[in-house]
This record gives structure tokens, sequence and C-alpha cells, in this order.
């Protein structure tokens, strides 16, 4: 297996400390109450008259170069205010401001205490800024430095901070004026304010303490390495995914985070201390190897039996020790994007070898764990779960290999959509995002569905991924499936609609040869099923349906009915065979249209067989069917088959048809026993209409059985009265009334065959 999971779980493990060079945010507040020495209190939001009126009072602020504090309006064009001359307060300013300091000082990745101290107050008017700078560190224990815009109306004035190779800018205005921004950025970092375009815009100058002197002042977290050694990491797995060299290699990598996360909290904002320093890094070095990043939870579902430890005298949990698992699924679920919203994704399966490292799969500590007592016939059973969050990486021209994992019912929605949108717009990119998808599930989940019965798989999914081939007119993925079919077998006559119709996009010669080999695997078990596809391929290809004559005559040689075919059939596996109506449609149908002498002979076969080929089960319904449908009424072998079956229901319907004389019934009892033979007493006699049966239950049973079973003419109920309790037989006119019903039904039939 390849070590990529182990080489960047140690890549990883240098990352401990979280935050960025900068933090920013917004906060809604009551405006505290701002006054300052020379004009008194200013309202919030800043108004234009009291916006000069500071500007009057304040000072062109300073710039540092070197050890000189200079005044350079063509570097820094701004009015300052001393903190001296700045007084802040209201009952809810210290609140708000705390929670400032505590969000800043998270993004920064500092922990411990951290105090704000007011710097300055700055009055930005039109035409205001500040050029790249950095500042000096204004206070013992100073590492960062906070701005917080005050409401007040105004355009332009971005932050702009640069750290090593990074690069941000920042709009602090809010449109609320209850709410405020801020900034913050360690002191070091390079920073700039542009160009006010209009309005006046006003702002809190705090530096950012480290109040612990004995710990050494926090510093921008530097990841660089780390990042880089993760991208080329990253680029080298992608590229080893696309030659496809190493099955081995992981699809996916999965990195379990420390803390625990619910569904509600899981989020790349909320994550927590080296859980989110990580995060930063995999999320900028996938961006720059071009890979998907998400949140999501990784669940193990177990359950199986338990056993009775009896450590106590009452029920418990403690009672019960897990005995063996049955049942184990693993998924992962519940995605997550960067920007937090809930991703589409489907929960996908997972394997140990994605895991980073591989043994992170066995820490997964259990989440939950529920016992059952034993009831009836079920002994003690257990339901374990176990629930990790995890950041979960692919390279994103892998995302259709991602998605097939989810298996292939969930993953044909996907599939139907890039056809649908594909045949909208024809644009060639979502054609071939389609190709892709399909190819990875025909190469995955097709194979298993194939080669026999799948209960597991549903009809209409392997219907509906050929129907999706057909759209896009994918001819080569059409010829593997086909291929597949040629190799396995056909088994599922659900498939020959949708095969049929793929066959019209293929060279007929192949489709031809890929039948024949799927006959000649399936025939023998699977009649139905390719007497359905053959009867299909013959319509659809009329002139040269004869190219089948091979085919056909495969299927001919393997139909049940004459034992000697089948030498090695003991007698009861032949009394167990059935064939339905439409094998025998689909045979006389598809054999017609190949060749007609093989046509009479199989009409010829069905009709040598009865036992199999009943003509009230089978033969009837099949010449109905085949008469009432325009296509084939006028077949020669359907005009055979429908006279066969005229004659065997006119011969019927002469039978004279008239109730019993009397209450004499048919009395052939396979039974020999006393009691058996005093019923066959009483069938026997033509006055008597009822027998009262006096004995056990048991003897009572065995009588009321026997009539059930050769289907006497006698209606049975027990008189509860007494011991023994009595069985009361009586005669009455079944036989008569199904040869009446049978009658109506014959000539309902005979008119139908006949009108057409």
């Amino acid at each position: 297996m390849s070590s990529i999971s182990n080489q960047l779980f140690n890549i990883l493990q240098h990352v401990e400390q979280p935050g960025d060079f900068y933090a920013t945010g917004q906060l809604e507040i009551f405006p505290p109450r701002l006054e300052v020495e020379g004009v008194g209190q200013i309202a919030l939001p800043l108004l234009p008259i009291q916006a000069e009126q500071l500007v009057t009072i304040a000072e062109h602020a300073p710039y540092g170069r070197g050890l000189e504090t200079l005044v350079d309006t063509e570097v820094r064009r701004t009015w300052q205010i001393d903190a001296k001359r700045v007084t802040l307060s209201g009952k809810h300013w210290q609140k708000n401001l705390d929670q400032i300091v505590s969000r800043a000082a998270q993004g920064l990745g500092v922990s411990g205490d951290v105090s704000a101290e007011l710097y300055k107050l700055l009055v930005y008017d039109a035409g205001s800024f500040f050029i790249s700078h950095r500042d000096t560190e204004k206070a013992p224990g100073m590492f960062a430095t906070l701005v917080i815009v005050l409401p007040s109306l105004y355009s332009g004035g971005e932050l702009a901070i640069k750290h090593q190779q990074q690069e941000v800018k920042l709009d602090l205005r809010c449109d609320d004026p209850s709410e405020v921004a801020f900034a913050a950025f360690y002191a070091d970092c390079v920073h700039e304010v542009l160009p006010i375009t209009e309005g006046c815009r006003l702002t809190l100058i705090y530096n950012l303490l480290r109040t612990d002197k004995k710990m050494p002042l926090p510093r921008p977290p530097d990841y660089r390495r780390e990042q880089e050694e993760v991208t080329s990491l990253l680029r080298n797995w992608a590229s080893e995914l696309s030659a496809g060299t190493d099955e081995q290699l992981p699809k996916k990598l999965i990195y379990l985070l420390e803390h625990a996360y619910t569904p509600a909290e899981l989020a790349f904002d909320a994550l927590k201390n080296a859980d989110a320093a990580i995060a930063e890094v995999l999320v900028a070095a996938a961006e720059q190897a071009d890979c998907e990043i998400h949140l999501a939870l990784i669940s193990i579902e177990e359950s199986g039996s338990a056993e009775y430890a009896g450590r106590s005298s009452r029920w418990d949990d403690d009672d019960f020790e897990i005995d063996e698992v049955y049942d184990r699924t693993e998924t992962v679920s519940e995605w997550r994007r960067l920007d937090g919203q809930t991703s589409n994704l489907p929960i996908l399966p997972f394997s140990e070898g994605e895991f980073c490292p591989p043994e992170a799969f066995e820490d997964i500590e259990t989440d939950d764990v529920e016992f059952s007592e034993a009831t009836g016939n079920e002994g003690a059973s257990f339901e374990r779960t176990y629930r990790c969050a995890a950041l979960v990486l692919w390279p994103r021209d892998h995302y259709l290999a991602i998605i097939n994992q989810a298996g292939l019912e969930l993953t044909l929605p996907v599939l139907k959509d890039f056809c649908q949108r594909w045949e909208s717009d024809q644009n060639s990119s979502l054609w071939h995002e389609a190709h892709t998808l399909a190819g990875y599930m025909l190469r995955d989940w097709l194979p298993e569905s194939l080669g026999s019965r799948n209960f597991y798989v549903h009809d209409s999914a392997i219907h509906d991924f050929l129907d999706d081939l057909c759209r896009l007119r994918d001819t080569e993925l059409l010829g593997r499936f086909w291929s597949l079919v040629a190799k396995k077998g056909f088994y599922n006559k659900a498939y020959s609609i949708a095969l049929v119709q793929s066959a019209a996009l293929l060279p007929w010669s192949e489709v031809v040869s890929w039948t024949e080999q799927a006959i000649s695997i399936s025939a023998i078990t699977a009649q139905e099923a390719c007497a359905a596809l053959l009867a299909g391929l013959s319509k659809t290809k009329i002139g040269l349906a004869q190219d089948l004559s091979t085919i056909a005559h495969t299927l001919f040689m393997v139909l049940p009915g004459d034992p000697e075919r089948f030498p090695l059939q003991q007698p009861w596996e032949r009394s167990r065979i059935t064939v339905s109506i439409n094998l025998v449609a689909d045979v006389l149908i598809g054999f017609s249209a190949i060749d007609t002498a093989l046509a009479e002979n199989v009409l010829d076969y069905f009709l040598a067989w009865p036992d199999i080929y009943a003509m009230d089960k089978i033969l009837v319904p099949v010449a109905l069917q085949l008469t009432e449908t325009v296509n084939s009424r006028e077949l020669l072998v359907v005009e055979r088959l429908r006279n066969a079956v005229k004659k065997h229901l006119q011969a019927r319907i002469a039978e004279i048809l008239e109730p019993p004389a009397d209450w004499r019934r048919d009395s052939e009892i396979s039974c020999a026993c006393k009691d058996c033979a005093e019923l066959r007493v009483f069938l026997d006699d033509p006055e008597q209409s009822k027998w009262s049966f006096k004995a056990a239950e048991a003897r009572r049973k065995h009588i009321q059985s026997l009539i059930q079973r050769h289907r006497c003419d006698v209606s049975c109920k027990t008189l509860r009265v007494g011991s023994p309790h009595n069985l009361v037989c009586s005669k009455n006119q079944d036989s008569y009334q199904r040869r009446v019903e049978q009658r109506n039904h014959d000539l309902d039939m005979l008119a139908r065959l006949t009108s057409q």
C-alpha cells in the first residue's frame, strides 16, 4: 500500500498552533458613548459636521522611519486624536470590546490572557490613505494591532495586509449602523490603508497586549514548509491516481480530528485548536494541488449477539458482553464545504487504507452501545456506534471516481443529471463527465450485477444505466456492457428492452456474436430471459433476423419437455419444471422472425408435451395474447396454435353439461382406513345429502383433509356440542358449478379467438 497516508500524517504532526496572520469579523453592538475632548459627544453613525469638527482638533498622523517620526502627507494622510482625549463608555461597550478581543485572539491563534489598550482615534476623510508600512511595538507585551471601524458612512479605505507570500484585502464597512467591523493583525505584518473616496472613516486603534510576561510574545503561525510539503505530496498522489499504476493507492484521504463535533457544530470556522491549524494547512495545500477538501463524519455501526455476564441481580448494560459482530457498516456522511454549507455528496464507504495513518482507523472511540435482552427465540443482542469528525481530500479531477464509491443506485441520479444537462446544451465537457462516471460504474458495479439473478440490485437500475448510455449515444461503453453480458451470460429478462434499444447503436454482427455467447451460457437456466432478448432483437432487425438462427437453435434444444434432452435430470426434478406464458410467446415470436420452419417445430414440441405446456394454463393464454396483438396475429405459427386451441375449447364445450340427477358423488378416495370407508359409503349413496361424523379431533381433521385434497363435492362444518365434536358433511354441486364457469370461460375465449 502506498505510504502517502503515513507521509501526510507525519508532516501534519508539526502543525499545532491554529490561527492566521490576521483576523477579521463583524459584531452587532449597542453603539458606545464616544466623547472627544474639544468636540464633546460624537453621534454614531458619524455626522458630516462632526467629522469636520474632529479634523479641526486633530493633528496629522506621523509615520515612523527608522528611529525618526515624520509627517509626510505623501506617505500618510490621516488625522489622529490621542487616546487621552478620547472617552468610551456605555454599559455594553466593555462587553462588546471583550468579545472583539476574544475573537481576534482566537483568529490569530493566541491563547492565554490578552488585553486591548486604546492607542489612537483616527479620522480618514476623503482622500486620506496610508501607504504600506509596519507598526512598531508601542507598549510592552504588544504583539498585534486591533482596528475597530465605528459606524460611519464612507467608501474606499480597504485595509490590505501582507505577511510573507500571503496577502488579504479587507473591506471593513458595515451597512447596518448597529454593527462594527474589526481587523487584527500581527505587528510585523506590512499593511496599507487605501484612499477614502467619499465620506469619512472613524477608526479606533488598539494595541493587543500579552499580559502574562512569563510567556513569549505570540508570533503568526508559519507553516509554509509544511504547506509546501503537503502540496507536493498531494500533487504526486493525484498524478499516480491518474496514471493508474498502483491499484492499492487510496482514492481519498481521511484525517481524523482530535475534537468531537456534532452535525450541528461541523463547520470549518468552528474547528478547535490544532484541528483548526491542520485544516488551514490542508485547505491551502488542497487549493494549490487542485484537490477537493470537505469536513465529514466517519461512522461505523455494528450489531450482533451478546452474552449475559450476570454481574448484578438487576438488568443493566454492565451485565452483558459483546459476543459476535454479525453486521457492520462503514460510511462517510454529513459533508460540509469550505463555505460552511452542506454538500450534496452522497453517503460514501471508506477503507482502512484511506486513513492518515491507516492505524488511526483502529483508534476511533465508541460513541454509543446498546444491549437488548433475549426475547422469545432471539438471544441477547447489541448495537454499537463509532463516530468521529474528519477532513477528507481527493484530487478534483477524480471527483467522479469518489461519487462512484457510493454504489450503483446512488450514483445513477448523478449520471442522469449529466445526461439531462448535456441534452439541453450539448456541452462536450458534460458528455465527457457523464462518460467518465458511467465508465467507473461499468467497471466497479455492473459486473457484480450480471452473471446471475442478483436480488440485491433493482432491475430498474440496470435499465436506467443502459438508457442513459443510449441517450449519450456512448457506443464505447455500450459495447463494453454487451461484452460483459457475453462473458457472464444473460439472466435478467428486465434488462432485455434496454439491451435491444442499445443494440440499434452497435454493429449488428457484434450484437449477434455477443448474444450467441451469452445465450450459450445462460440458455439452460434462464430460458425466459434469453427468449425475451432474442424476440426483441428479431423484431428490431426483421431483414437480418435470420442471423440469429444459431442462437434460436441453441435455445430450442434446452426448452423443457422431452426427458431425453436431459438424461441426467431426476424424475423429481422434472416434476418441478414450470414454464411461463411469456416464455412460450417470446419463443414463437422470435423463432417466426428468424426461421418459420423452426417456429413450426417448436410449436409441435409445445403440443407434444402437454404436462409442461398445459393447454389451459399456457397455450390458451398465449394464443389469445398473440391473436390480439396486431404484429403477430397473422403469423402462420400463431394461426396453427389458434386452431389447436379452438379445437380444444370446442371439444370441451360440446361435452354434455347438466347438474347431478341425485346425491351420488365421486367416491374415489385414496385412503383405505375405516373412517374413509364410511366417507365412501356416504359419497356413493344417492339418497343421503348429509353425514355426521362424531370422532376425536385428529380423525375429524383426517376426513376433512381428504375431502379438500380430492375436491369432493362436500362442504364441512364442525358442530361443537358434546364431546367428541361432530363433523357435519353436506353434499353440494361444486364440480358442476366449476364446469359451468369453465364453459362460460371457454365460450368467451373462443369468441375472442374467432372474432379476430
